[in-house]
């Protein structure tokens, strides 16, 4: 009996505390939720928006409003004067500090496409030149231009 005792102070208590651990880091950094709370978490999804509506009301914080398309065009137009900065600079790294800009620009070309309901039907950032341009075309073609 103080084997089998031991055998569970030793072994499984301190591999339920790393797997829960586990789970529980997964969960809160933005992953799904453990499998054994799902159910209870589910029934208290309903009360914790009333609760998260009640809390930005009393302390007087409107739900965020989306991003006027007017912002979204001046951003892009921000980020390809960054492109040809970056292109035509000599700073080190140039490569990388291009793809960084060319991925943030793809990004706000995405958000603007969300935005104004231009369909797309492509990936995540950072996007092929030919994507890109395809992109840019319908945007242009939808009457924005920046």
């Amino acid at each position: 009996m103080r084997a089998a005792l031991l055998l569970v102070f030793l072994l499984v208590l301190p591999g339920a505390w790393f797997i829960a651990t586990g789970e529980g880091l997964r969960w809160f950094a933005g992953g799904e939720r453990p499998r054994l709370l799902r159910p209870l978490l589910s029934r208290l999804d309903p009360w914790m928006e009333r609760v998260g509506r009640q809390c930005r009301r009393l302390l007087g914080r409107l739900p965020p409003k989306p991003v006027p398309p007017v912002l979204i065009t001046l951003e892009l137009s921000r980020l390809e004067a960054e492109i040809r900065k970056v292109e035509n600079g000599d700073a080190p790294h140039q490569a990388a500090r291009l793809r960084a800009v060319l991925a943030a620009y793809d990004q706000v070309l995405l958000q603007l496409c969300e935005r104004l309901d231009v369909p797309t039907d492509v990936g995540m950032p950072p996007l092929p030149s030919r994507d890109r341009l395809a992109i840019e075309a319908e945007l242009v073609a939808a009457g924005h231009d920046w």
